[in-house]
């Protein structure tokens, strides 16, 4: 009887209606994986090597990942979303893996790792968070290394903004003394000497630089973030999952609170003057100040590759737009389907609130900003967006400031299909406005995941609930009534 009672309470939970919602920035991960002649000779290499591999990529809440293995050959990629890797297909993906690289381990030849980065880049997706992870236990021939270490010096001139590059050296013959100079030269690409250690997380602060302007915080006129004599600007953390760090500086002029704490990949780091009299005097005349921040986790079971934080303190008017760096959303409605005589309700509903708000001298100019959502998956046609209140037809909407908070109602037609999506807002144009946050209005790009499932219609879960029912209900009573005749 007990165990009948709990398969019917697991049964029903699975068929409760549910509306899932996530919101954060997506992500693309590029795994390089090498599959060269040295890792024939340790199986164990390679074993500790996929573990790593399948415990990073199930520690993602979301993303779409693309494993390349190489060789002198670079395979075609395995890419799947995170989410499928977490439901069911992780085996099937790790069999897939494990196939290649044993295939090109019979090969044994030696790596091309140009050709992979080659191929690497053509996978970064410029509307995400990217980061690739060069998983490599050997070099290849002087040509190839040349090729790479010329590759590694140009990145930081010729790369796009949102990508992160790890160097992750599984044993001691990954090491290249002209490639770690290369590297040491780019500071978003990031140089980890695992040398048969345990693997652990791969982690860094990206960007690497935060923007405080003096003047807003000496602005009385708003009290909340990100004004006042503190300024709490947030900071975009690689992996997901709870961190904490110590955080200092040795500047004379500044102090930062002494702890940072990450959740689901975003932190605040709190800057503060030491004195407001000694700040006004000291940086009287001069634009633009710069310190650093020290940054050490509070534990080793991770691979933290950002020791610093960069501070850039502007000293001048400017017109600036502050927008969270993540949505508030909100359902006000579910949608199902007509079942029976039971209809259709009315469309989702996705509800926005967009807590932005101009500085004083974005006030003083009337400034504005001119505003796009779109998704990439879905149509135009297949959703109407009211910014408060009222219907844009073209997606637009423009920011100003009239109001610290703006709503944006985003409906959906029943043609959209349950799963995830990709919501875009991008700045389209700006007047008098000099930057958003610590970018020029214009390159501004931010997006989020909105998981949207559909719920089952009211009419049909009933009358499961009841079928239910009227099969534990009998065997139920015969149960209890043996038990009583006894």
């Amino acid at each position: 009887m007990k165990h009948l009672i709990i398969k019917i309470l697991l049964f029903l939970y699975c068929i409760i209606p549910a509306v899932i919602l996530h919101a954060q920035s997506e992500r693309k991960i590029i795994y390089l994986v090498d599959a060269s002649a040295i890792t024939s000779k340790s199986d164990n290499l390679w074993k500790n090597t996929r573990k790593w591999l399948e415990n990073d990529i199930r520690s993602l809440r979301e993303g779409c990942v693309s494993i390349i293995p190489f060789q002198e050959e670079t395979c075609p990629p395995i890419t799947f979303d995170v989410i499928d890797f977490a439901d069911n297909q992780a085996d099937m993906v790790v069999a897939k893996i494990d196939g290649e690289v044993k295939r090109l381990k019979r090969s044994n030849a030696k790596a091309n790792l140009y050709n992979a980065l080659k191929d690497a880049v053509k996978h970064i997706d410029n509307k995400k968070d990217n980061f690739i992870y060069i998983l490599c236990n050997s070099v290849g021939d002087e040509q190839d290394m040349a090729a790479v270490s010329l590759f590694m010096r140009n990145w930081c001139t010729m790369k796009p903004d949102n990508v992160q590059v790890f160097y992750i050296m599984l044993t001691r013959n990954a090491y290249d003394e002209s490639l770690v100079k290369a590297i040491n030269n780019c500071p978003d690409i990031h140089l980890i000497r695992a040398k048969g250690q345990k693997m652990k997380p791969v982690c860094a602060f990206m960007p690497r630089e935060i923007v405080v302007n003096l003047q807003d915080m000496q602005d009385e006129s708003r009290s909340s973030w990100p004004f006042g004599m503190m300024s709490k600007q947030r900071i975009h953390f690689s992996v997901d999952g709870q961190f904490s760090f110590s955080l200092s500086t040795t500047d004379t002029l500044f102090q930062v609170q002494n702890r940072l704490r990450v959740a689901n990949a975003y932190g605040s780091v709190k800057v503060m003057p030491k004195s407001s009299t000694t700040i006004e005097e000291s940086l009287s005349g001069i634009n633009e100040y710069h310190f650093d921040i020290q940054v050490k986790a509070d534990t080793h079971e991770v691979w933290l590759v950002t020791d610093s934080i960069h501070v850039r303190v502007v000293n001048k008017p400017e017109r600036i737009l502050y927008l969270p760096p993540t949505w508030n959303f909100e359902f006000h409605a579910q949608h199902y389907p007509q079942f029976l005589f039971w209809k259709a309700n009315r469309p989702d509903t996705l509800h926005i609130r967009l807590e932005d708000f101009m500085n004083r001298e974005a006030r003083q100019n009337n400034a504005t900003a001119f505003f796009q959502m779109s998704f990439d998956d879905i149509q135009d046609a297949d959703f109407q967006l009211f910014f408060n209140g009222v219907e844009r037809i073209d997606k637009t909407f423009t920011l100003d400031s009239n109001a610290m908070t703006n709503r944006l109602d985003i409906v959906f037609s029943g043609k959209v299909r349950a799963g995830t999506h990709q919501l875009v807002m991008r700045c389209l144009s700006s007047d008098r406005l000099d930057r958003i946050n610590a970018l020029a209005p214009e390159k501004l790009y931010q997006s989020q995941l909105v998981d949207y499932q559909y719920i089952q219609n009211p009419l049909a879960y009933l009358l499961v609930v009841f079928c239910l029912l009227l099969i534990a209900i009998p065997p139920s009573i015969c149960l209890i009534s043996q038990k009583f005749s006894k």
